[in-house]
């Protein structure tokens, strides 16, 4: 090869060298700047499914366009945890108008009917596919039969980022004052074992309809595990038949040492409380973000 062509060949191949690093340089930058929010939503849906109750649209609508504390606040959400789902076809069709109503895809799980008498009700979360992957769902083993519903255990990965979560989804008894008190403190066990459970994910956070106050002493074995379990969300949610909002019943536990990603929480807007409390439900949802970039377990 004669001087010229080695100049021309080692000036391409420096070019080609050169080319691949940025590309690899652009991929790792891209990787390492990965950073999202996963929008999470806990929510007593009022039976739905009941006959007065089957109004799907409705529900994803608020869901969607009502996430967060304003009119004003940006459409969308990532995760739905439900309460009151009275059949599997209703989580069905929530998940079919999430779809609709949205643009994108809309998976859900739905529980057995749980609960000691004939009355029964179901679980169910609903994920965004491209946002969220669900690891495991499955009903807690209520060993002594504690709860009058046994809680809904989920495992989820945030897709955009890795972050992995365990959401304990429960919706207490209301039943007498002894009783609800009794399963509030029982809880506190269900959310150690939990997170005891697994030494790769520490992010564990307790969803739901309470039926008490986050500042309830009810709540003193909770709050006294360690890391400290603490509430996000103590406003008044439950809503009476004059449209008012009258109980701070539905909250968010975690540890916050652990649940590192959390960024903000609050009630969701309601456009019209009469038309919402007569037509959807009498709980107001609740919502939670998480901000990560990696999974910090």
């Amino acid at each position: 090869m004669n001087r010229a062509a080695h100049r021309l060949f080692t000036g391409a191949a420096r070019r080609t060298v050169a080319a691949i690093l940025g590309i690899v340089l652009v991929f790792c930058a891209v990787e390492a700047s990965a950073q999202s929010y996963l929008r999470v939503v806990s929510w007593n849906m009022l039976h739905a499914g009941w006959s007065g109750q089957q109004d799907w649209n409705a529900y994803a609508t608020q869901i969607w366009t009502n996430y967060g504390s304003a009119a004003g606040a940006a459409n969308g959400v990532d995760l739905v945890f439900g309460q009151e789902v009275m059949y599997a076809e209703s989580a069905a069709s929530v998940a079919a108008a999430l779809t609709a109503v949205s643009g994108y895809t809309w998976n859900y799980r739905v529980t057995a009917a749980v609960g000691r008498t004939s009355y029964k009700e179901r679980y169910a979360v609903f994920y965004r596919a491209d946002r969220v992957q669900l690891l495991s769902e499955s009903l807690w083993v209520d060993t002594g039969d504690k709860f009058e519903r046994e809680p809904q255990i989920v495992k989820v990965r945030h897709i955009q980022t890795g972050a992995d979560y365990t959401f304990i989804n429960w919706h207490t008894v209301f039943g007498t004052t002894a009783e609800r008190q009794l399963e509030v403190q029982q809880i506190a066990s269900v959310f150690q074992s939990i997170q005891n459970g697994s030494s790769s994910d520490q992010d564990v956070v307790l969803v739901g309809d309470h039926n008490r106050e986050a500042t309830s002493p009810w709540w003193a074995k909770l709050t006294a595990t360690s890391p400290a379990v603490s509430w996000r969300v103590n406003d008044k949610t439950s809503i009476n038949t004059s449209c008012a909002f009258a109980s701070a019943y539905d909250h968010f536990w975690m540890q916050s040492s652990y649940v590192t990603e959390y960024s903000t929480s609050g009630r969701d807007y309601i456009a019209n409380m009469c038309t919402f409390r007569n037509g959807v439900s009498d709980h107001a949802p609740i919502y939670i973000s998480f901000y990560s970039t990696a999974d910090t377990d």
